[in-house]
């Protein structure tokens, strides 16, 4: 029978215990959540940073047509004479419209938003300079209030000094300038029968010439 001396078990625990020591330092920095820091503070990772997706400015609203106003050779912010890109840039217009109804079959330079189609017109020369601006419906009106069904009361009652004249398909037109910007009214009747309750039934403006307040068609 063999005996184990004291000193031999007194360095087997030795052993033991550095193996311990030894595996629980290894796991301490195995650890991700801190750093060590030589100052004594701990660290952490920073967020990452978000990157904002870029924001389209919405465009600006279109203007109500009862906020435009028709004075000689202009309603609102559009005027006779303007570059097909200076009617664009107001942005009341659409480009290269489509004529509807087969009989017509063709592209017009300029077009006004649906928002005012039903209401306004307008004349161009082949490379969309607008030549006249056409009112069909109740609004928009002048500063005074006249437009279509407007009687001619109305109208001479503003204008005291307005000519009078013939227009196309027995009609009258009532006519007013400033400088060479024109505005005209017409009359259902000729002028024999045109009277102070006859009513406007059309509005129309041009530059440099006076307007025929004649619509066709196509």
């Amino acid at each position: 029978m063999s005996v184990v001396r004291g000193s031999a078990v007194a360095t087997s625990r030795l052993w033991v215990v550095a193996a311990v020591a030894a595996l629980t330092l290894a796991a301490c920095s195995d650890s991700p959540e801190e750093t060590p820091d030589p100052t004594g503070s701990t660290t952490s990772a920073s967020p990452s940073a978000t990157t904002e997706s870029p924001t389209t400015e919405a465009p600006a609203p279109l203007p109500a047509i009862e906020e435009l106003t028709v004075v000689p050779g202009a309603v609102g912010p559009v005027t006779t004479g303007m570059s097909k890109d200076e009617a664009l840039a107001t942005g009341l217009f659409d480009a290269d419209v489509e004529v509807p109804g087969e009989e017509c079959g063709r592209t017009e330079p300029l077009g006004w938003k649906s928002a005012y189609a039903s209401s306004l017109d307008v004349l161009t020369k082949e490379d969309g300079t607008v030549v006249s601006l056409g009112v069909r419906g109740e609004q928009p009106r002048t500063a005074d209030g006249l437009g279509v069904g407007s009687t001619l009361k109305d109208v001479t009652g503003v204008y005291e000094t307005a000519e009078m004249t013939e227009a196309g398909y027995g009609q009258t037109g009532v006519f007013v300038t400033e400088g060479d910007a024109w505005l005209g009214f017409l009359f259902a009747e000729d002028t024999e029968a045109v009277g102070p309750t006859s009513k406007v039934l059309m509005l129309e403006v041009t530059t440099g010439t006076r307007p025929d307040l004649m619509r066709d068609g196509c």
